[in-house]
This record gives structure tokens, C-alpha cells and sequence, in this order.
């Protein structure tokens, strides 16, 4: 059995570490196969080398979606190999799929199940195309595995094995060290739905920026995107005078802020993940989640983009900070849970 991992952003690898881990120590072949969609050195190589692993390959043209799948499509047939791994939602799970099915070779799903019930978003019809063409499909909560078993044409074999992320967490529990001693708010904002506007960019920073006299301090690391964008629109950081914008840090770094902050701010939904595995809670400025597991629990709230929404939650989420919450990502062993079912099942994958 060999498998190709095919990803392209920090989250995929991030995500993959716990799986890389497991492969190794199972002796298992695999190939790292890279899309080259993630260009900056922190969104690349110095998460890779936090994580401990490389890319075999790296997709050699500028990242074009279609490209990319005839190059893992090449790859797929001249490293023979006889399975890929995709990731959730992202384009490189829509790259790593398509190559599957016309190559003729089986199809993992990580993070398969997730639903936000939003069709116009690209995540959701990548999340329904690839949970829809695998061959394995593996969640990371109960509640996804119960939506998966309700699809009846699902051609895969659905089991639930946990976040992959709790790995990543405990793994690295002691690089995770407190930064600095004030009482702050955490922030990462980025996705398309919120840079694309204008209008919501000006409401939404000028809302944090008048919440900052609230916290000790505002920690922002923008991403390359929000940055890009704002000038893009013509907008200046004087929007968020009071707030600290740095650069966008490393998986580390970041996990480091998450933890010992008093709220995270965001639209990431890994982030929202980690933040409930950190057990801080969340405001995410989104009009809707495909974690909705943590909403459930009560360590997270949507805010859409309203100025008073966003405004009265936060006040309001403050109060769960220190509280616990349903442990329900599982266990630790999420990585060696997929690779010990992928030895046992492979040799029939061609059966359903």
C-alpha cells in the first residue's frame, strides 16, 4: 500500500502531522505531494518544519487548479501509488479527488462529514464532491459520522476516529508556552466571504478596534489575504489603531496565543476547532459554521458581520472562559486510528 497525501495550505499541514507520524511508525509508504497553492515561507516551509515532515513534490508551475490535477494525475501513475489522502474542504482536497477517481486508485477523506448547509460557499460543494467520491471516509465527530450514514448513495466506508488535531496539540503541549502576562483577545480573520466586502471589512475592524479598550490588548496576525485586500480596497490599519497587527505567525506561535488568551475572535474553522480543544472560547464572525458541534456546547457563537451582534457577543462570550467543554473530538490517536484501518480495509477498498 502506498499512499499520496495530497495538500497545499498550512492547515492540511498541520492536520496531516498526526497521519505523517502514524505512517512512519507503521512503516507505511507514502508520498507528500504538494500543490503549491500556500507560496509564503510561513504558510509553507516553516510549517513543514515545525511539523517535522517535507513535501516529496511541489506542484513546479503557478498554482492553477486544473494544472494541478494532471500533475497528481502523472504522479499517481508514476510512483504507483494506490491510495490518496485529501484533507476536509479545501482546493487541494477537489485536486487530490478528481486525480483519484479518473486514475483509477482509492480516495481518503479526513474531515469528511462537515456540513455548514450553504451551498454558495466553494468549501461546502468541495466538502459534498469529495465525501461523495471517497472510498474511506473518516470523521471527526459522532455527529458527522450520524450525518454520513444518512446519505444513501455514499459509495465509501464511514469511521469515526477523532480530530486529528488533539494529536497536535498534546504532542506539542510543552512548545506551548505563554507569551505574554495581559488579559487579550486573539484574532485571525481571512476568509473570502469577509475580504471580498468592503463594506464588511470597514464594519467589522472598526467594531474590534472600538472593543480593544475592553482587553488589555488585541493580538491580530493578519494573514498575506486580509493584508492584500485591505489594500486592495484602499483601506488603512488606522482602522485598527488599537489593536497590535503583526505578521502572520507560525502553527506554534499561534497555538501559544490560543491558549492563553480570553477569547478568539475568528473565521478559520480550524481555528474554532482549536480554540475548543484549548477550551477558550469563541466568537466567529461568520454567518454560519460547519463546526456546528461547538456552537452546541456553547464555547462558540456566530456573529454574522453586524456591528451590534458582533459587539454584544463577544461581551458575552467572555463569561465561558475557564469553563469546560464536552471532550468531542475524542481521544488522542486520531493519526493511528486512520492508518490502522487503512491497513486493514485497503486490500478491499475495490469492493465498495
Amino acid at each position: 500500500m502506498k499512499i499520496g497525501i495530497v495538500l497545499g495550505t498550512r492547515p492540511e499541514v498541520m492536520k496531516n502531522y498526526a497521519i505523517v507520524q502514524a505512517l512512519r511508525a507503521a512503516e507505511v509508504d507514502f508520498v507528500v505531494l504538494h500543490t503549491n497553492q500556500h507560496q509564503d515561507p510561513l504558510l509553507r516551509e516553516a510549517i513543514f518544519s515545525q511539523m517535522g515532515y517535507v513535501p516529496d513534490f511541489i506542484f513546479p508551475q503557478s498554482y492553477r487548479i486544473g494544472a494541478a490535477i494532471d500533475w497528481v494525475c502523472d504522479l499517481i501513475h508514476l510512483l504507483q501509488i494506490d491510495l490518496i489522502l485529501v484533507n476536509g474542504d479545501t482546493a487541494a482536497s477537489i485536486i487530490g479527488g478528481i486525480a483519484a477517481v479518473y486514475s483509477d486508485v482509492g480516495l481518503v477523506h479526513v474531515e469528511a462529514g462537515l456540513r455548514a448547509f450553504d451551498n454558495c460557499m466553494y468549501e461546502e460543494r468541495n466538502r459534498i464532491m469529495v465525501d461523495s467520491a471517497a472510498h474511506y471516509l473518516f470523521t471527526y465527530t459522532q455527529q458527522h459520522a450520524e450525518y454520513l450514514n444518512k446519505i444513501p448513495d455514499l459509495r465509501g466506508r464511514i469511521f469515526n476516529v477523532g480530530n486529528t488535531t488533539v494529536d497536535l496539540i498534546q504532542d506539542f503541549s510543552d512548545e506551548l508556552v505563554k507569551l505574554r502576562s495581559d488579559t487579550y483577545a486573539y484574532i485571525t480573520l481571512h476568509r473570502k466571504e469577509f475580504t471580498d466586502s468592503r463594506e464588511r471589512m470597514i464594519d467589522v475592524f472598526s467594531t474590534l478596534n472600538a472593543l480593544a479598550d475592553e482587553f488589555d490588548a488585541m493580538i491580530f496576525p493578519m494573514h498575506p489575504r486580509t493584508r492584500a485586500t485591505m489594500k486592495d480596497h484602499g483601506l488603512s490599519l488606522d482602522l485598527l489603531s488599537r489593536i497590535e497587527v503583526i505578521d502572520s505567525v507560525d502553527p506554534i506561535t499561534s497555538l501559544s496565543y490560543q491558549k492563553s488568551a480570553e477569547l478568539i475572535i475568528t473565521d478559520s474553522g480550524c481555528i474554532q476547532e482549536e480554540a475548543y480543544i484549548l477550551g477558550v472560547p469563541c466568537v466567529t464572525v461568520r454567518d454560519n459554521t460547519e463546526r456546528s458541534e461547538t456552537i452546541v456546547a456553547g464555547a462558540n457563537v456566530l456573529t454574522g458581520f453586524s456591528p451590534t451582534i458582533i459587539r454584544d457577543r463577544v461581551r458575552s462570550q467572555r463569561h465561558c472562559h475557564n469553563q469546560p467543554f464536552p471532550p468531542v473530538y475524542g481521544e488522542s490517536g486520531a493519526g493511528q486510528r486512520i492508518v490502522k484501518t487503512l491497513q486493514e480495509c485497503f486490500s478491499n477498498w475495490r469492493t465498495y
